[in-house]
């Protein structure tokens, strides 16, 4: 991660804010803190919490841990953000009682998520949305405006549940079943809606969910598998730009387009605006849910734009650059340090509560199910956002109908002696 920052973003994106000037003993801390939090976390998947409070610390306490003594960032802050993680992996451990699950097979789940996915493709085509069809991800943002204003208000709710949720949960259960024609099916659909909305998700979370699923049928092997996969993405980003610095030739935007789209914004972009949220809202005013409708309307939000484009604004001089963040710079946003915690603690109790839908059930599939809304919360959207229209309610509740596998007593007890030699 030190020499992907060093060599690889600072000389490419310095001029995005990121910076180097490294301070000793903040270097010497956050590996300290790491070290420590490493044994203290579970080094094996027995609950879907275990999978997650790894990814959390993958994505982004480690990168914020990089840029911390990378760029010399504030302290309390950085220690703040530890303190969250903390009350988070504690709030994992809450028990809740079984409730009654499994009201629809997962094959009958399948085919019902293949005709949504089909009438909200048709829906949009019937609106007119072929004319803003495209399939260059280097033009999306060229066309996305223009496709989301010919929809209806509601679609802008609907998409990123469909993107999130749907799809990938589509694709999953296609594969779980051996049913190729309709993994096929689900992937062209996942292309079609690329080209009709360019949002570049629809054509990245279904493999991020096949991803996970597949790390998750070996829990055994599973931190140890994604911290793997962890560490090939930052190799794969290097290697193009590695070779044009190589042969001595300027790099172009197929040597960066990689490591810009993997490591640049999934690793250091929302490490880096977490510590841009603290900075902006420890000086001015928090918002304190007021452009939420869960403040009911009694807090007066205090800027003229939103808060995502403040924050763009602010720091890029650019207005039209959505800054958003996770639960650690959102958290913040609100209320400060005391709605880092109050995040912590919800977010910790939603992960209770998945723990609960699958236990004694498979977990490959309950954990991939809520993956992506998860990684919403982490990387770049507030919780309630995530819980309304990214989808982690929607995936919770396909998780608590949906049958999958049991697990019983009896059969973990034979699969336990048949692993004793």
């Amino acid at each position: 991660m030190w020499f992907g920052y060093s060599w690889f973003i600072i000389p490419v994106y310095g001029y995005a804010g990121f910076e180097l000037e490294p301070n000793a003993l903040k270097v010497f801390e956050s590996i300290v803190v790491l070290v420590l939090i490493a044994i203290m976390l579970p080094t094996k998947v027995n609950k879907p919490s275990d999978i997650y409070i790894h990814a959390q610390l993958l994505l982004p306490v480690l990168p914020m841990l990089v840029l911390y003594g990378a760029s010399d960032l504030p302290r309390d802050y950085m220690y703040f953000v530890i303190v969250a993680f903390a009350i988070m992996s504690l709030f994992c451990q809450i028990r809740f009682p079984i409730f009654p699950r499994g009201l629809i097979s997962t094959h009958a789940m399948m085919w019902i998520l293949l005709v949504v996915l089909s009438g909200y493709i048709i829906s949009i085509i019937y609106q007119g949305g072929l004319m803003y069809f495209n399939l260059d991800i280097m033009k999306v943002y060229d066309f996305r405006d223009e496709a989301a204003q010919n929809l209806p208000d509601i679609y802008g709710y609907l998409s990123g549940i469909v993107e999130k949720v749907i799809l990938p949960f589509a694709l999953m259960l296609s594969v779980y079943h051996r049913k190729w024609i309709v993994a096929a099916l689900v992937l062209s659909q996942s292309v079609i809606l690329f080209g009709l909305t360019t949002h570049k998700g629809t054509m990245f979370y279904p493999f991020i969910v096949l991803g996970i699923y597949w790390i998750m049928n070996k829990p055994r092997r599973a931190i140890n598998a994604l911290i793997v996969c962890y560490i090939l993405v930052i190799i794969f980003s290097l290697i193009p730009y590695a070779l044009s610095i190589f042969k001595g030739s300027e790099p172009t935007l197929s040597n960066i387009i990689v490591g810009a789209m993997s490591m640049r914004r999934g690793y250091f972009v929302p490490a880096l605006l977490n510590f841009q949220y603290y900075d902006f809202f420890s000086v001015n005013p928090t918002v304190m849910l007021s452009q939420s409708k869960l403040s009911l309307g009694m807090v007066e939000y205090p800027y003229g734009i939103d808060t995502s484009h403040l924050i763009g604004y602010y720091y890029n001089n650019n207005i039209a650059s959505g800054a958003n963040t996770g639960w650690l710079g959102s958290g913040y946003m609100h209320f400060g340090f005391l709605g880092m915690i109050l995040y912590a603690m919800a977010i910790g109790s939603i992960l209770s509560l998945v723990n609960m839908i699958s236990r004694r059930r498979g977990l490959g599939i309950s954990v991939a199910i809520v993956f992506t809304p998860f990684l919403a919360v982490f990387l770049s959207s507030d919780l309630p956002v995530v819980c309304l229209t990214h989808g982690l309610f929607v995936a919770l509740i396909l998780a608590w109908v949906c049958r999958f596998p049991m697990i019983t007593v009896t059969t973990m007890q034979s699969k336990k002696k048949a692993l004793t030699p």
